[in-house]
């Protein structure tokens, strides 16, 4: 059973208190919460007759993105299907668990397949032709001497559409055959962010190339690192892939952290054994930088402001880091013009939809419903 935390107004600490399987939070105070047992097909069919609206919705603006761009509904599954076996070679479990939600949400197995992958989303070749998913996001370690009590915390802020808070949800899978999963995600993925009962956390930022991306797309490589043992584990899986999704990769357990940049010609890892470490949509590894869309073809063209406001503040409280001090610099609305929190109707294209702390000892994960900086955490366990 999986526990939740609610903060008690006006005290540092959180109180602990069991809930049933079928809780669902109210939308106005939270994401929905959902706990999914047994093989892979079951997890997938309970997940498919939850979400079914949801995922629909998704694959039917999946869909009407690829058409947009040129590619047909019948063309975006058709090379979703051609990808299958590389999918299949990473988790070749997961192709129950997408038949188990193809079934429960009355869809097809190309079309939840395709949700995986996102056809249409890039400008590389067949299937990769429109812009990507915008997602601008910041991420965080903070490791051994920098928190209080030298125990790991990382996290992010999810920054989506402002649409994206009505649909997102927070699920735990517990599978018969692999660690438990706690993540926070779009209903039809099979990888969002989060932790496993490894304590392996995993977050997620856009990168942008100027060649486009990969077949593959950020929820397959979330999953498979999600499925891990430990951080270095998750980066070795990760090593291995042939053509890992496009991104910004932060992976952290108990003991370091890791910060991947993926663009199609290359993938460079940093270790962070201690300290602190922030990222957010733009690379910093020199030998990264010629591949890397311009300022002007990237939606955020200021990200490394933003990156480097996160940075100092972190460098700032280090030593002292606890769950309280991430939850008050990820509500940082200072920056300009691309502030860490980002709050909706303010012009901005995009919302701060979520903000999210791990705790990798103790398999904890605090999840603001909006932006951090309103202050509607809740707290869940594995």
């Amino acid at each position: 059973m999986a526990c939740q935390f609610w903060p008690v107004v006006g005290v540092s600490t959180v109180v602990d208190q069991d809930v049933g399987d079928d809780v669902m939070t109210s939308e106005t105070s939270h994401f929905p919460f959902a706990e999914f047992v047994g093989a892979p097909r079951d997890i997938g069919t309970q997940h498919g007759e939850m979400f079914g609206d949801l995922i629909r919705l998704q694959l039917s603006e999946t869909l009407d993105a690829a058409r947009a761009h040129g590619l047909t509904p019948e063309a975006a599954l058709a090379w979703a299907r051609d990808q299958l076996s590389r999918v299949e070679l990473i988790g070749s479990h997961w192709t129950e668990e997408i038949q188990g939600v193809a079934h429960g949400a009355g869809l097809t197995f190309d079309e939840v397949l395709a949700l995986q992958l996102r056809p249409g989303s890039g400008t590389g070749g067949p299937g990769l032709r429109s812009p990507p998913m915008p997602e601008g996001c910041t991420s965080f370690a903070a490791i051994g001497s920098a928190t209080v009590d030298h125990r790991s915390l990382a996290g992010q802020n999810r920054d989506l559409g402002e649409m994206y808070m009505d649909r997102m949800g927070v699920t735990l899978l517990r599978s018969d055959d692999g660690p438990a999963i706690l993540m926070h995600s779009v209903p039809g993925e099979l990888g969002g962010t989060g932790l496993n009962s490894h304590g392996v956390a995993v977050f997620a930022n856009s990168l942008w190339a100027k060649s486009g991306r990969t077949w593959m797309a950020p929820p397959v490589l979330r999953r498979a690192m999600l499925e891990a043992g430990s951080a270095a584990e998750a980066v070795a899986c990760v090593e291995a892939m042939d053509q890992p999704a496009v991104g910004n990769f932060l992976v952290a357990d108990a003991e370091r952290a890791f910060n991947l940049e993926i663009l199609p010609e290359g993938l460079v890892v940093v270790a962070i054994d201690d300290g602190v470490y922030a990222h957010a949509n733009n690379c910093t590894d020199e030998s990264l930088l010629p591949y890397e869309a311009t300022e002007r073809q990237r939606p955020l063209p200021f990200s490394e402001g933003r990156r480097q406001a996160l940075q100092h503040a972190l460098e700032c409280e280090s030593g002292s880091i606890d769950v309280g001090v991430c939850r008050r610099l990820l509500s940082d609305e200072s920056g300009r013009p691309e502030p860490v929190c980002r709050r909706a109707n303010t012009g901005d294209p995009f919302t701060t939809v979520a903000g999210l702390i791990a705790q990798p000892d103790d398999r904890s994960l605090h999840i603001s419903f909006g932006p951090p900086s309103e202050g509607k955490f809740r707290g869940y366990c594995i």
